[in-house]
This record gives C-alpha cells, structure tokens and sequence, in this order.
C-alpha cells in the first residue's frame, strides 16, 4: 500500500511516501523551489517523492491531507454568525478549502498523470495529523500527545492519550485563543515581520529581563481548566482578513496585533530600527508568561492522565528555549518532539494516520531526519564538473578524500579556525540543519560567532549557534540532560565549568539548543565530532544550517553556489572537498 500524504495550500509545504508502513522520502517544497516557508500544492515536492521511489501516480493508494474542513465545522459557523468577520476573509479561506477538496484533480493535472481509478482522498484533521507525527515516530506505546500552535482547523491546542496505536483527542482550545498567535503578534511587534521569524525572540530574550510580565498577564490569561484566554482588544486575528499567500507563495499576512498593544508598550519596531533594552525586555517577558501557561496547561494534563511520557507536536514546539524546560516544570518523565513538527510534519501525520485506520495497526516508526534526496560521488563530480567556469580561474582547490583521511583533514582544518560546508547523504526532514547540510566550526573560538555572521550567515548577532556532541558526553556537559536529542528540539543548561570552553556555542545565559549525535543514526558525522575530540579534547562541533539567508541548500549546485559567494573556507560534498587556494 503506498500513502502520499501532504501539507497543500498552506505554509510549509511538504509531501512525502508512506509506502508499507514505512516512511520513505519526505520533503518540504521550500528546499526544491528556494522560497522560504511557501505555500501552496507542493507539486516539486511530489515528484520529488515519486521519482525517489521510482513510482508514478497510477502506484498511489491513498493521498492523506492534513486538514479537514469537516473538522468543528459547527463552532466555525456558530463564530461566523455572531463576529461577522470581513468579507474578503471569508472568501479567501472558502477558496483554500475548494482547492483542498479538488486536490487530486490539481495534482494530477498539473504533473501530467492520472492516479488509479480508486485512490481515495482522506482528510486528516490538522491537529490529528500533528499529534500522529510525534506518537507514532516516538518509542512509546501508551503516550499524552500534544499540539500547540497558531490554529489549524479552527484548533490552536490539542490534547489527548495514545495506546496501543489508537490516538484519542480528548480535548481542545479552540479559535480565537491560540498561544501561537500571541506569540507571533510579538514577533511583529517587535520587528520581526517575516513569516516564521519566532525563533528570534527565543534568542532575543536571553538579553533581557521579564519586567513586562505584568503588563502581558492582562493579555493573556489562563482559566482553572485546561484553558486560557486572549484578550482580544489586542490582536486583530479574529475580525481580520490575516490569510497566508496561500496560492504558490511566500507566506504574507496582515499584522497580528491591534493598536491597544502599542497604547501599552509604545510604537512597534520598525524592522530596521536598533534594538534596545526595552525590545530586550519585551521579549524575555513574552517567552516567559508563554512558558508559564504552557507548563501549567501540561501539569494540568499530566494530573488528569498520569503518564510520565509526552509526545509534543506543531509548530509551538519549535520554541526549543521552553522545550528544554519541560521536564524541569512539570511531572512529565519523558519528552519526544519529532524532527518536523510542525506544519510539514503534518504531511507524514496525516500518511500515518492513514496507514493506521486502514490496516489497524501502527506504521514502522521513523528514527532518521535523513529522508531527503542524496547524491553520490559520481553525481557530485559531475555537479562539479558542471561548474568548470567557476573553478577555471584557479581561486579553488579541487581533490578526493578516503573517509580515514576525510575526518582528519576536516577536523584538524576546524580545529585551525576554518569553516567548513558539510554536504553528506540525505536531505534533513524538520527546520534544522542536523549535520547532512551544516556548516562546521569550532566551538572553542569566542569570535566564531562574529566571523560566521561577517563571511557567511549576516544575521542578527544576538541568534546563538549550536553544539553538536556525541549522544555519549552529553551527560558530562549539561547539567539537565535527560533523554537523547537528535534534532535540535531543546535547550539546555551548560555545567558551569564547560562554558568557557565552548563559548562559540554557549549562549549568552549559559544554555545550548542541543543536538545529540549518535554514530548508529548518523556515523560519518559522528566520526568527525570524534576525530575533532582527539586533536582538541572537546567532543563538540558549533552546527549551523548550510545558507546564506535562503532555505538550507539541497543539491551539490546549491552547496557550490553558496561556497562561492560566501567566504567558507572549505566545502566538503561526500568525499570530494573544494578549498579556496
């Protein structure tokens, strides 16, 4: 039986194949077409999925969307009948649930084949989908599942208990109220205007101090339930038309917040405008009251259930700053977030709960973020050959290296402050860069950060960069290491003593937003971590995504491209390194 599941028309496009049970290939469409969390029907992505497997159309099942128009279809119209909301909202989200519904017409059209006369379309509640992502990939058989983000299917908060391979939604938080919201209308606020910029306020608020908690606990407020509260005078969400570029397009929309915000705190930032320490204390307080509700929402499920494990899921469990909290803040023991878990993720959810309602039984679970496609030493040549006008002019070094010299080349080049582009197997499957498309550096240098911001990255100075170590020293370096972290999900706190040797990585308050490297999962990377440990004593590589201000680079073209235009010192693709001479 083979699944194509999807995220369509929606931010994060992505699809992937569920063939059997098992995952084979997933693929988010921004790394295909270079444009930064787009929207639309991932149509690159899809052939992407089939050309891997070597199938066609004609071979699909089954396509599992994750969203269902169906889903709280009463509190949607019981909304629309007392808010009234603009008419050009209405008319957008009528026309994304047409294109949702004909899907498999638009897909087939737009590629050139028919599917099977009876593959079926199955629309997989939005929230489902997130919360199928993390249980079924995780190693639990009885779970708490949860997912938190903007809203999805008129939901921005759902939980409920998984055993045996049946997951339940046993409660909600439904539109207008949504942690994702009030988290991303202070992103706005303060200057951050692009689409799925949150991830800079995690790193802005370790500058600053929460002395507007007060002022935003008027904002929102939690209920004695398993509830909270926006107060809507604040945002603008609800009566607005906020709709994405839904149609093949960089995610655009309206500002979140309303005026009554800027009557609180003053004029919003400018995206230009310096920060300052007022901006600093903004967003150490949003991150805090944030945190405050999530665990206490979390310590409230747990009670009712009480099961130690925890599966976390949608797009507010990228917030890796909170994450890393979780166990120290409430009475959960385990904590598994998948490598995708937010609305790409979504694809693979809705695959899964695909495979398990038609077969009864639960899909193979997935340890790897490698799905993605990878490319050999002949393709890499060939891509190198390819760019024989680049290389004409004898400003590179072209050359072949074994794997056992590979990692002592590369390691002992780190180790004398070079950066290295890091291009091996397959694509990464989530928003981090995991050590197959990384850029490398060495983590002892106090400048690093500042030499990677001035040749390669050019972002805000205050975004920390991340250690990678081996899964095996992990214990000996943070203080509150609990389970294994292969994608990057959390930050944790370094022990005091290990921060000054590391301070290219140790942020600003002494945490890292860490990345476990175990050698059964991923071995080459593993290797070369190990290999820097024995030139350096220090079982940590500073890891960051392989692009210059454009989604994380695929091919080999994309890495060369990059390499050349930036001021890298070395590209390693596979076995074949290129080395400015």
């Amino acid at each position: 039986m083979i699944i194509l599941g999807i995220n369509a028309f929606h931010p994060d496009s992505s699809a992937c194949l569920v063939i059997e049970g098992k995952l084979k290939i997933a693929v988010e469409e921004e790394r295909l077409n270079r444009i930064k969390h787009w929207s639309g029907l991932p149509l690159l992505s899809i052939n992407e999925c089939l050309k891997n497997e070597n199938i066609e159309l004609s071979d699909v099942d089954y396509v599992a969307i994750n969203s269902n128009y169906l889903s709280n279809l009463f509190y949607k119209l019981k909304f629309i009948l007392f808010n009234n909301p603009e008419l050009e909202n209405l008319l957008s989200k009528i026309k994304n649930k047409n294109n949702k519904r004909n899907i498999l017409d638009l897909i087939a059209e737009s590629i050139g084949q028919n599917f099977k006369n009876n593959c079926k379309l199955l629309k997989i509640n939005h929230h489902l989908s997130h919360l199928s992502s993390g249980y079924f990939d995780s190693t639990y058989d009885e779970a708490i599942n949860v997912s938190v983000d903007a809203f999805g299917d008129f939901a921005s908060f759902t939980w409920g208990k998984a055993k045996d391979g049946n997951i339940n939604i046993d409660g909600q938080i439904l539109f207008p109220n949504s942690l994702g919201v009030f988290y991303e209308a202070f992103t706005q606020y303060l200057g951050f205007r692009n689409y799925g910029d949150e991830y800079k306020i995690m790193g802005l608020s370790s500058y600053g101090k929460p002395t507007e908690v007060k002022k935003i606990e008027n904002i929102i407020s939690e209920k004695k339930e398993i509830d909270f509260n926006l107060n809507l005078k604040f945002f603008n969400h609800h009566r607005k038309n906020i709709s994405y570029g839904w149609d093949n397009s960089k995610p655009i929309q309206k500002t979140l917040f309303s005026k009554e915000i800027i009557k609180l705190f003053g004029n919003s930032r400018m995206p230009n405008d310096p920060i300052e320490e007022k901006h600093q204390n903004i967003a150490s307080s949003v991150q805090v009251v944030y945190e405050n509700i999530l665990f206490s929402l979390l310590e409230k499920i747990y009670k009712k259930y009480n099961l130690p494990k925890l599966t976390l899921s949608g797009g507010c469990a990228q917030n890796s700053l909170a994450n890393g909290k979780i166990i120290a803040n409430t009475s959960f023991k385990n904590l598994f977030i998948p490598s995708n878990p937010g609305d790409a993720g979504g694809a693979v959810g809705a695959a899964y709960i695909a495979w398990n309602k038609i077969n009864k039984k639960k899909p193979m679970p997935n340890l790897t973020p490698y799905l993605g496609a990878s490319y050999s030493n002949i393709q890499i040549k060939e891509a190198i050959n390819s760019k024989q006008k680049l290389f004409s002019n004898k400003k590179f070094k072209i050359f072949y290296l074994e794997d056992e010299y590979l990692y002592q080349f590369i390691s002992k080049a780190i180790s004398e402050e070079k950066v290295v582009g890091w291009f091996q197997g397959g694509m990464e499957w989530g928003p981090r860069a995991l050590g197959n498309r990384s850029i490398l550096a060495d983590p002892r240098n106090p400048k690093m950060q500042e030499m990677l911001n001035i040749k390669i990255k050019k972002r805000e100075s205050f975004r920390p960069f991340a250690p990678s170590i081996l899964i095996e020293e992990a214990e000996e370096w943070f203080i509150d290491f609990v389970d294994e972290e292969p994608f990057m999900s959390r930050v944790l706190n370094f022990k005091s003593d290990k921060i000054e040797k590391v301070p290219a990585v140790a942020h600003i308050d002494g945490t890292g937003r860490i990345q476990t490297v175990n050698k059964n999962i991923n071995p080459r990377f593993h290797k070369l971590i190990e290999q820097f440990k024995k030139i350096t004593g220090i079982p940590i590589l500073l890891n960051t995504s392989f692009n210059e201000n454009e989604p994380i680079v695929n091919k080999p073209e994309e890495a060369i491209n990059c390499f050349e235009r930036t001021e890298m010192d070395i590209l390693v693709l596979q076995n074949w390194l290129i080395t400015r001479d």
